[in-house]
């Protein structure tokens, strides 16, 4: 090599590493100023790759959006309490090349409006999920739910039992064992980083990496949340099918129970409770993972869904 050829190389290099310090400097200014849209964009990807559309459906003059597509057996996946539909994203990417994927945005929560007028009760959110089904032509289905969507999948398959092939519940509420007040007030919004990082903390084994202005952004949202989703938690305690540990048992569809062995938002303790509540059930605990396996280990989730489902 010449040394024009050296020189030429090394002005390459610089120019590359020039661009990629630029596009990283662009990201975090877009980050910090505008964090809602990188995160919608990053959301978009994900749904891309799990070859997602984005859709949305009224019923009774309420808009649900959802995400939708694959090919085969349809399959349900309901988030759970504060989160959206996009919540199994990143486990979507691994069965739609099997199922029918729906992830929905349940009622009060995600892209959904925020109208004082309805209950959120799980009755309520169960009868809805019916309604939508309907409405979108999923006529039987696989149905899997986190924390609380476990909650209203367990009260739609004892609503609708003929319409549920299989059901899964991953580290689900709905039982009362060892906690004396289920969906209890939250007593203060997430107000700082560091409140964030400690629940990220307590919810995670392996915590996800989140920029700074992301986590001022849900810091954000916690606050300007906090009385609308106490008053869905409110809704829920005084509502219909709040606890089924006198109902579960009717429960014949054959279910899967998927969980953290580290929750410390809904304890394994409620694991073993539903186990030998429900007949027709088989119990997998997760080593090392909290409260969001769909989050946590996407791809394991995917691979035990699909065992599970066959």
């Amino acid at each position: 090599m010449n040394n024009n050829q050296g020189k030429g190389r090394k002005k390459s290099i610089l120019i590359v590493a020039g661009l990629v310090l630029l596009l990283i400097g662009g990201f975090q200014v877009l980050a910090n100023t505008f964090p809602e849209f990188i995160l919608r964009g990053m959301y978009r990807y994900y749904a891309f790759r799990a070859d997602l559309t984005s859709e949305v459906v009224s019923v009774d003059g309420y808009s649900i959006p959802y995400y939708r597509g694959g090919t085969g057996p349809t399959l349900v996946l309901i988030h759970g309490f504060g989160d959206s539909k996009i919540s199994f994203l990143q486990t979507a990417a691994f069965l739609t090349d099997s199922y029918d994927v729906i992830l929905i945005d349940v009622p009060g929560f995600g892209d959904t409006e925020h109208d004082a007028n309805r209950s959120y009760d799980i009755r309520t959110q169960a009868n809805s999920l019916h309604a939508f089904l309907q409405k979108v032509g999923a006529e039987e289905v696989f149905l899997a739910g986190n924390s609380m969507g476990g909650h209203i999948g367990a009260a739609y398959t004892l609503m609708h039992p003929n319409r549920v092939k299989k059901l899964v519940l991953m580290n689900a509420a709905g039982l009362r064992v060892d906690d004396p007040v289920p969906y209890k007030p939250s007593a203060a919004p997430l107000r700082t980083v560091e409140e964030f990082d400690n629940y990220v903390s307590e919810t995670f084994v392996r915590q996800p990496f989140i920029p700074h202005a992301f986590k001022l952004h849900f810091v954000s949202n916690s606050i300007k949340n906090f009385d609308w989703l106490n008053g869905i938690r409110k809704d829920i305690r005084q509502g219909q099918d709040y606890i089924l540990n006198q109902r579960a048992a009717s429960i014949q569809t054959q279910t899967l129970i998927l969980w953290g062995d580290s929750d410390t938002i809904v304890s394994p303790a409620h694991a073993q409770v539903w186990s030998r509540l429900l007949p027709n059930s088989v119990l997998i605990i997760l080593d090392d993972t909290g409260h969001a396996p769909q989050y946590e280990r996407p791809e394991d989730t995917a691979r035990i869904l699909k065992s599970f489902l066959l």
